[in-house]
């Protein structure tokens, strides 16, 4: 699902009304009637107090039709008309006068002299000031309004964006942004959402679907996508009835030192449960005996060292290799990574410690083959990239890394960023469950296992992302999010995948 710009945002609605013979009005009178209807969902009773608050231009426009909606069905609504300035969009000023004409609510303006509405915690609010345009601080006292409405625990529905939010970067340490309840946003998902820095001001988020121009839609391009199931499904490659375990490639997993091997033998099964048809694993002797009781279906490779990787001769060609997980960071580790990195003729699954190694000894970094995944979480990244101010700055890093090294990075996250040159894939799976030990080791084996049975390196990573999050998800409706454990992660793989197909 495409992820667009404000400017982008405007052509779509303006192309659309053209397309469909319709006024903006017209198109504003529909998506203020589906937001409606949802609206309506949510109110506990006909005397429930719905409070408006409609700015001057379109969005506050769409507050005033759903005031004129609520009211025409007989609920209790005031409207507070946010002039901070005193001129309105010509839909704005259309639907205020009907408003008016209809008579059934209270309408009262709000301006820098007046005092702030009283709001109490049962009440309901519609926020509806400012939209998607906004490109500069709001004045200071609707910023004063939103910390009002902030402290007064009431239930708040933005609609299409919280007002305060920007399309393209993050708000100042002194900004007010309205802490949603519940957003209602027009047609397309908005990056802010799945952003840290708006994490506090972003409630539950649904996307309405208010009819615009598929042909538009599909014609505009985006270096910005939310991947969801239908996005999921396009690059999930079926398997052929005729076919065998050669088919699917052979995988080979580096990991493990001496206190970390649970690291290597998590990966491993996830990677056995990816669809792969072989899975090889390098790890220190000493947890040999381990993994064949927990993966029988695995294959070991020869090590010398019985507490460390080290590099070893392969008796056959591994179509994907995953290395770093739970290699530590010793100087047997940092020469074994070394050689690994020299001779790999494949597109390499980069994690956890071996991420330190490279963000610490720089040289390597020139030695990572093209193409390949690296899945860093927020330390990690910070390690490779640099500090950044704000989580735009921290995309912009990413997509320089990159482009120098000309690979993948999967910046792992509440919301994981997918990133390659200047693409970015916002994943819309996962939970705070998965916020526990050997996810990222889950992770690293899926990825494996998907790039050696030939997804390309961005596929398989955008997939991957996907699978790891939904089987997570899964996992966590059945058991809770507290309970949730890495290996349980492996267990839902089968449910994901069985989605991807239904």
């Amino acid at each position: 699902m495409k992820i667009l710009s404000a400017s982008q945002l405007a052509d779509l609605d303006s192309y659309s009304c053209e397309e469909q013979n319709i006024s903006s009005w017209e198109l504003m009178e529909r998506a203020a009637g589906l937001a409606y209807d949802d609206i309506k969902t949510r109110l506990n009773s006909f005397s429930q107090q719905i409070k408006v608050l409609a700015g001057p231009g379109n969005n506050g426009g769409d507050g005033l039709a759903i005031a004129y909606f609520l009211a025409e069905d007989g609920y209790d609504v005031d409207v507070f008309l946010v002039n901070f300035t005193s001129s309105r969009s010509q839909d704005n000023q259309k639907n205020l006068v009907r408003l008016k004409n209809q008579a059934k609510c209270n309408i009262r303006e709000l301006t820098e002299d007046s005092e702030l509405p009283g709001i109490i915690s049962e009440d309901l609010v519609i926020d509806a000031i400012f939209g998607v345009g906004l490109n500069r601080p709001m004045p200071d006292f609707v910023q004063k309004l939103a910390r009002h409405l902030n402290e007064s625990f009431s239930q708040i529905i933005c609609i299409d964006v919280p007002s305060g939010m920007y399309l393209d970067r993050s708000p100042g340490e002194e900004e007010e942004v309205f802490q949603s309840d519940v957003i209602l946003t027009f047609q397309t998902p908005k990056l802010p959402f799945y952003l840290p820095d708006y994490s506090g001001v972003v409630g539950e988020v649904k996307i309405i679907d208010i009819g615009l121009s598929q042909k538009r839609l599909s014609e505009i391009s985006s270096e910005l996508n939310l991947v969801d199931l239908s996005l999921a499904k396009k690059l999930y490659q079926p398997r052929s009835r005729f076919s065998h375990k050669g088919t699917y490639g052979h995988a080979l997993l580096i990991g493990g030192s001496q206190l970390m091997l649970g690291s290597v033998i998590l990966s491993s099964k996830s990677c056995m449960h990816s669809g792969v048809g072989k899975t090889s694993v390098l790890m220190p002797s000493r947890g040999h005996s381990a993994l064949i009781q927990h993966l029988p279906e695995a294959m070991l490779v020869e090590n010398t060292s019985e507490d460390f990787i080290s590099e070893q001769e392969l008796g056959f060609k591994a179509d994907a290799i995953g290395i770093g997980i739970g290699i530590g960071t010793s100087e047997a580790a940092l020469t074994a990574l070394a050689a690994w990195l020299e001779k790999a003729d494949c597109p390499l699954v980069i994690d956890a410690d071996a991420l330190n190694l490279i963000a610490e000894h720089t040289e390597l970094q020139y030695k990572v083959p093209k193409k390949s995944i690296i899945t860093p979480h927020p330390g990690e990244l910070q390690r490779l990239v640099g500090s950044w101010k704000d989580d735009f700055e921290k995309l912009n890093l990413i997509k320089d890394f990159s482009k120098q090294f000309d690979v993948i990075v999967l910046a792992k996250d509440a919301y994981s960023l997918c990133v390659y040159q200047d693409q970015v894939f916002v994943n819309s799976t996962g939970n705070s469950g998965m916020a526990t030990a050997g996810s990222g080791d889950v992770l690293t084996g899926l990825l494996t296992g998907l790039l050696a049975q030939g997804y390309s390196s961005l596929n398989a990573a955008v997939l991957g992302m996907f699978l790891h999050g939904l089987a997570g998800d899964f996992a966590a409706k059945e058991m809770s999010e507290e309970s949730l454990t890495a290996s349980d992660i492996i267990s839902y793989f089968g449910d994901s995948f069985s989605k991807l197909k239904a």
